[in-house]
């Protein structure tokens, strides 16, 4: 349970620190910090589903369309939730693993949303959710 709040804690700072674009990481310290390599694949569609979710995100907010709220707030999920794996996994932290299932786990919430959809941002979102679910799947 202690657990639990903390890893809770621990990703609501960091959606909050990269959605103000605030570095929690002190430049003196990068020097020691090495990314893991079985994480980079991981980073990399992760940061992909981010700018696809941003895409999709103001696709659907143009429409105006309340049938599109859930579209927006499940890629706003996924876009603090991702973030917040990149973080951890560039810290090469114990708590990226057990966050990289949690980022999954919306990452397909947010697929089975877009791909209600026939526009080319959802479904590109999907596609982009999809690779980033996998590699954190496999980062394990």
């Amino acid at each position: 349970m202690k657990r639990n709040i903390l890893l809770l804690t621990m990703i609501g700072l960091l959606a909050t620190a990269a959605a103000t674009s605030v570095i929690l990481i002190p430049k003196d310290t990068k020097t020691y910090i090495s990314t893991s390599k079985d994480y980079k694949k991981c980073i990399a569609d992760c940061k992909a589903c981010i700018v696809a979710c941003i895409n999709c995100n103001k696709a659907c907010a143009k429409m105006k369309d309340p049938k599109m709220n859930k579209c927006i707030q499940l890629c706003n999920e996924t876009i603090a939730i991702c973030n917040a794996s990149v973080k951890l996994m560039q810290l090469n932290s114990q708590n990226a693993k057990e966050l990289c299932l949690i980022c999954a786990k919306v990452c397909e919430n947010c697929i089975l949303e877009c791909n209600k959809f026939d526009m080319k941002e959802c479904n590109y979102c999907a596609m982009a959710c999809q690779k980033a679910a996998m590699s954190c799947k496999s980062a394990m």
